[in-house]
């Protein structure tokens, strides 16, 4: 049994690592998933490693029986490696249900669709931002009754806010201006729902919403707008870099707990 648990921790480790590296070698890309990530792995394969030998080859001759200082550390580090490896799975569940179990029906009710901003290059949209528009696209062209909410505002380092980016885009593709509103001014996730919510209800949209942002994303975004009293949510997800998603993802669920503790959401 222990070494059925060894292997399978070490798997978890490899795994971690493996899903660490990609966006730092492949992307070029470092956050704090990727952190947690690399952290939990290399935390995992040090416990195993020294699980019985650290503290003969730090107090050689030193009794075995006297080590329960060693033995409550390590209890206590695999512990809180194992409730991380639970906590991540249940979120990953719940991650995964709010991004591709939860699609918007089709029954020819009238939605918004609200497209949530990524980042603007000087050559153009993110690959991320282009997937989430995709999305969108996709879902306008098949109901043409919706109306699109295109939400972010501009950076610093960006040429355009992210929502004139995807009101240009849709409109370069067929969409008609008069089923896109903008919302320039947010900065974060939050604010991206907060701020459209006002744009809907003023200008009397459906309180429907369609989501439309990367599937690990859904969850924070579904959240947010529970908190703005809209009850109708569904997600329109886009694609992913198959590399990122696990390290976009353990960095969503840091988010997801601040959106939960901090600021009223529920799941």
């Amino acid at each position: 049994m222990k070494r059925i648990v060894a292997s399978l921790a070490l798997l978890s480790a490899l795994g971690a690592l493996f899903f660490g590296l990609v966006p730092v070698a492949a992307y070029r890309i470092f956050h704090l998933g990727i952190l947690l990530l690399l952290l939990y792995g290399v935390g995992v394969i040090l416990l195993l490693v020294f699980w019985d030998a650290f503290p003969d080859m730090m107090f050689p001759g030193y009794p075995k029986e006297q080590h329960l200082w060693w033995r409550i550390l390590r209890g206590v580090s695999a512990g809180a490696l194992a409730l991380a490896m639970v906590v991540g799975g249940v979120l990953s569940f719940l991650i995964f249900r709010a991004g591709r179990l939860n699609p918007p029906p089709q029954d020819g009710q009238p939605a918004t669709v609200v497209v949530l901003g990524c980042l603007v290059k000087e050559n153009g949209p993110s690959l991320t931002l282009q997937y989430r528009m995709d999305a969108a696209l996709e879902y306008l062209k098949e109901n043409p009754a919706a109306v699109v909410v295109a939400s972010g505002g501009q950076g610093k380092e960006e040429p355009v806010s992210e929502a004139q980016a995807i009101a240009d885009y849709l409109i370069a593709n067929g969409i008609e201006p008069g089923r896109i509103y903008t919302e320039d001014q947010s900065a974060d996730t939050q604010q991206n729902i907060a701020f459209s919510g006002e744009i809907i209800r003023r200008e009397g949209l459906p309180e429907r919403l369609v989501i439309a942002t990367d599937a690990y994303h859904q969850l924070r975004a579904r959240i947010y707008a529970g908190t703005q009293g809209f009850d109708q949510v569904y997600a329109q997800s886009g694609k992913s870099p198959w590399g990122l998603v696990p390290s976009y993802g353990v960095r969503e669920m840091l988010a997801i707990g601040e959106a939960v503790l901090w600021n009223g959401g529920t799941l």
